[in-house]
């Protein structure tokens, strides 16, 4: 008996996608069927707006990653390093939604007949363009999931027998990848027009992150057996820069670091320089996100990703005060790099700042109490709720282009000070950070200012995936350091806002306190009333002092079948030709 072990089951009568010319996810002008094809340019240009699905969201947050210290959304690593909870046998995935967009993708490109078109040809390699980017985009996400997988290059059948093929190699999905991303970056169009569309520029981005990627996955993971093929990828994605860079299309934007702020919680991006593409969200056209869920709401962010902010001098930040004592949670705050109190809340941040009778914002210690401030919408009248915050978020801009190019002249050992200066000093100049200069561990602090400018961007799992670095994942996340129990000051003027106490029956270390401040105190307690323990706990030797840490993490470890998903153990069995995620072959 035929089945459909990909999940594609999808009608061909019928192929109706959305499609918009301001936003990503309006009605669309037409229908495309399989019976009357493609004639026009315009008809090209209404299906391939329903590609843009695919980039329906834009990630504002890195959970899963070591820049997040807990989360209580679902996330497939966390899950994984803090339970050991995946398993084939109860993994998502590879279903009908899984499939779709490569089939709506294959079934344009399966149907373009120019000799029964009225179309240019410049207009229909646009057109095919832009589906192939989409593809190489699509296929590149399950190589990082899966490293193997059947490659189509058709709207496959249903019933054809083609749908058992066997995974196609890590090297032969790459292959077509690369092809597929090439020819969109050749044949788009330049025109950058309002950046919300697939441009060459935004081809080349994407030809350039997936370069650097699959560029250092085969260097460091030498189990791969590809390690030999690595410079290949490196020199490519130098390449794909330098023709962004001299193209002299884009540039840092600003010179300060609330300018760097304004990319995250800014209405309007179509005429930012630094932005080569973004998701265009705004009320006339019915399109919001939920950035302001990034203050406190699901996840906090960790003491390792507060640590790797730099002073503003540009020396390495050191939890302790010249006289040995650990910084308040205030002291983290002073003399750092500007990018950090826009990219953690910090102390005196207001939500509604013109209200002047409001009360600073109170950090949440359960979450331990290093808060996400990047992408909140910081005017009370960009949120409206629930899906209605009108930011529109980027989705390629210039920054990382300079720091791909930065970190893989490094990895071939090509890096000069001349390169640095063009590309990742650009960077740290708009944050008023000093220059970095040439040393022997170069790489290093490129990878340091990498983590730092795309905190929270959705770059940090990759990263640490691609680099072979999954150790620091295996490690339990801390939040903010508590001296002792009782009361401290969160909000920078001098009085006590939060309280860490043992348990709701002994409050003795803020006894001496006055009492409207005890009565206004924000109590976390690591005990409840029956004497079970809650959610965080102090990890010195007597549990009185240390860093929060949290239950949930406790038990934390990595393996390197992390690294990748495992495919569903039904699809396994529908399809025997499937080959399994590595390390995954037997769970």
């Amino acid at each position: 008996m035929k089945k459909n072990i990909l999940g594609i089951i999808i009608s061909a009568s019928v192929l109706v996608f959305s499609s918009c010319e301001d936003s990503l996810d309006k009605v669309p002008k037409t229908e495309i069927t399989a019976k009357n094809y493609f004639k026009t340019a315009s008809d090209l240009e209404t299906y391939t707006n329903g590609l843009y699905q695919a980039l329906i969201s834009a990630p504002i947050d890195d959970v899963g990653s070591d820049n997040v210290s807990i989360s209580t959304n679902a996330n497939t690593m966390y899950t994984m390093v803090n339970s050991d909870g995946i398993s084939s046998s109860n993994i998502g995935g590879w279903d009908t939604n899984d499939w779709a967009n490569l089939r709506r993708i294959n079934y344009m490109l399966n149907n373009i007949h120019p000799d029964q078109m009225e179309i240019s040809g410049e207009d229909l390699r646009h057109y095919v363009g832009i589906a192939k980017f989409f593809r190489g985009n699509y296929y590149y996400n399950k190589v990082k999931n899966y490293s193997s997988v059947p490659f189509y290059n058709t709207a496959m059948d249903p019933t054809s027998e083609d749908l058992y093929k066997a995974s196609d190699s890590r090297v032969v999905v790459v292959d077509s990848v690369m092809r597929d991303l090439e020819f969109a970056a050749r044949y788009i169009r330049p025109v950058i027009g309002q950046r919300t569309r697939v441009s060459q520029y935004a081809a080349l981005a994407q030809l350039a992150r997936v370069s650097l990627h699959e560029a250092t996955f085969r260097k460091y993971h030498s189990s791969l057996g590809l390690m030999a093929s690595a410079n290949t990828y490196f020199e490519k994605a130098i390449t794909v820069c330098e023709e962004i860079i001299v193209s002299e299309k884009f540039r840092i934007h600003g010179t300060n670091a609330h300018d760097y702020s304004t990319l995250f919680c800014s209405s309007k991006l179509r005429d930012n320089n630094e932005i080569i593409m973004f998701m265009e969200c705004d009320q006339t056209l019915g399109k919001g996100n939920n950035s302001h869920t990034v203050l406190g709401e699901y996840w906090g962010l960790s003491r390792s990703l507060m640590e790797t902010y730099q002073m503003k001098d540009g020396t390495d930040f050191n939890p302790a005060n010249p006289d040995g004592s650990l910084k308040t949670y205030v002291e983290l705050f002073k003399d750092r790099d500007p990018r950090f109190a826009e990219t953690f809340a910090y102390p005196g941040f207001k939500i509604s700042p013109e209200i002047e009778s409001s009360a600073p914002y109170r950090p949440k210690i359960t979450y331990g109490g290093f808060i996400q401030l990047k992408y909140y919408p910081k005017e009370t009248a960009q949120r409206f709720g629930w899906n209605m915050n009108y930011t529109s978020l980027p989705l390629f801009r210039y920054a990382e282009i300079l720091l791909i190019y930065a970190e893989a002249k490094a990895e071939l050992g090509t890096l000069t000070q001349a390169d640095l200066d063009k590309s990742v000093n650009l960077i740290r100049d708009r944050a008023g950070m000093p220059k970095i200069v040439m040393s022997s561990n170069i790489l290093e602090n490129i990878r340091r200012e990498r983590r730092v400018e795309l905190a929270c961007e959705g770059f940090r799992l990759d990263d640490i995936k691609r680099w072979a670095k999954g150790e620091l994942l295996g490690q339990k996340p801390q939040g903010v350091y508590i001296h002792k129990f009782g009361a401290f000051d969160v909000t920078g003027d001098g009085i006590p806002d939060i309280a860490i106490l043992p348990d709701p029956g002994d409050e003795s270390s803020i006894a001496d306190l006055p009492e409207n401040v005890r009565v206004s105190l924000v109590k976390e307690y690591l005990r409840n009333a029956n004497g079970k323990e809650t959610s965080i706990y102090l990890d010195g030797v007597d549990g009185k002092s240390g860093y929060i840490e949290f239950y949930t993490s406790k038990s934390r470890k990595w393996t390197d079948k992390f690294y990748f998903t495992p495919i569903p153990k039904r699809q396994m069995q529908l399809n025997p030709n499937l080959i399994q995620s590595p390390g995954w072959e037997n769970n």
